[in-house]
C-alpha cells in the first residue's frame, strides 16, 4: 500500500503539472464569420498552439484584429482588443512581399512580419491592412475539433 501511495502522489502531481503546461500552450478558438470559407466555417472550434515561431506560409493562425483607425501600427493589446482574426499565412520573414499586400511594399517580408489572407475572396486581411506584426499573433491552428455551420 505504501509503495502504491509512493507512486500515486508524484504521478498525480506530474499529471497536474502537465495539464497546467498544456493549458498555457493550447487553447480553443471558435470561428466567427466566413473569411476562411471554404476551409473553415462559422462555428468551427479550433485547437490553437500558442507559439509564434510556427507561423510559416500555408499555416492558419489566429491574430489580433487590427484597430479600425491605426491598423496594426498601434501597440499590441494582449487581451485581443477588438477581437481575433483567423487567417492563412501566405508570406513570412524572408519571403517576397506579395503584390496584393497594402502599402506598396517591395522586396522581402521583414523579420517579425506576416502577410495574411483569408481563404474567402472578400476577407479583410493584408490586402487592406498591410503586413501583420508577429507580436499580434495568438497562435497557430493545429486542428479543427468540431465543425460548425456549412451554409455559404
Amino acid at each position: 500500500m505504501n509503495r502504491a501511495l509512493g507512486w500515486a502522489v508524484p504521478s498525480v502531481l506530474a499529471a497536474g503539472a502537465a495539464a497546467l503546461a498544456a493549458r498555457s500552450l493550447l487553447s480553443t478558438v471558435t470561428v466567427r464569420g466566413g473569411s476562411m470559407t471554404p476551409t473553415l466555417h462559422h462555428g468551427d472550434v479550433l485547437l490553437v498552439l500558442r507559439h509564434r515561431r510556427r507561423a510559416r506560409p500555408g499555416r492558419i493562425v489566429v491574430v489580433q484584429r487590427p484597430d479600425r483607425r491605426t491598423g496594426w501600427r498601434g501597440p499590441a493589446d494582449p487581451s485581443g482588443g477588438d477581437g481575433w482574426y483567423v487567417k492563412r499565412v501566405l508570406a513570412a520573414a524572408g519571403d517576397p512581399v506579395p503584390s496584393w499586400v497594402a502599402g506598396d511594399l517591395t522586396g522581402d517580408v521583414p523579420r517579425g512580419m506576416l502577410a495574411l489572407r483569408g481563404d474567402h475572396p472578400r476577407s479583410e486581411d493584408s490586402k487592406q491592412w498591410g503586413l501583420c506584426p508577429s507580436d499580434r499573433m495568438y497562435g497557430v491552428v493545429l486542428v479543427r475539433l468540431r465543425t460548425g455551420d456549412k451554409v455559404s
